[in-house]
């Protein structure tokens, strides 16, 4: 299996003086540093829920499946917002578009349910709580300043873990799979 991101939402969910209020940071000579870290709070907020949180475009690609069978597959980093198209996937060139296909949610993980060609499944499709941060849950935004600012002060190696509190705000929206 291979997920990919396509797109994502050109919108930041915190934003730098955002960032810097939170901090009290009032100069601008770390603002590349201030984004760079933002950037990683945010992809570890994604991969500890298993979330997307603003829009992002995705490309899932699964392995062979047995032909003839209804196969439900769990697709990464929900909030589904739309699947875009599904293809069987003979050859990298050789594609054909899946027309039937159904989809579950189970737990919060949307399942897609289709019969399969014995070929590999790739699927296009937008997940996020939104295109605007307004969507996001508050908690999220709070994370990633703790995130931001902990690594921030912490910028040496010196204490390396992440703060407890991070856990506890994001514990409620993680989806944890069992593979």
């Amino acid at each position: 299996m291979q997920i990919q991101r396509v797109n994502v939402s050109p919108m930041e969910l915190v934003t730098l003086s955002a960032l810097k209020e939170h901090m009290r940071i009032e100069h601008d000579a770390e603002d590349s540093l201030l984004k760079s870290l933002q950037r990683a709070a945010y992809d570890w907020v994604e991969q500890f829920t298993c979330r997307s949180l603003l829009t992002t475009q995705w490309k899932f690609s699964s392995l062979p499946l047995k032909g003839g069978s209804e196969i439900r597959l769990a697709l990464p980093f929900p909030n589904l917002l739309e699947i875009k198209e599904v293809f069987h996937a003979f050859t990298a060139s050789n594609k054909e578009r899946v027309r039937k296909f159904t989809v579950q949610l189970k737990n919060g993980i949307p399942y897609l349910c289709l019969l399969s060609k014995g070929v590999p499944i790739e699927v296009a499709y937008n997940a996020g709580f939104g295109p605007h941060p307004d969507f996001v849950p508050e908690a999220f935004h709070h994370v990633i300043k703790v995130l931001v600012a902990h690594w921030y002060e912490h910028r040496e190696g010196s204490h390396c873990g992440i703060p407890d509190t991070v856990e506890l705000f994001l514990r409620p929206y993680q989806i944890r799979r069992l593979i």
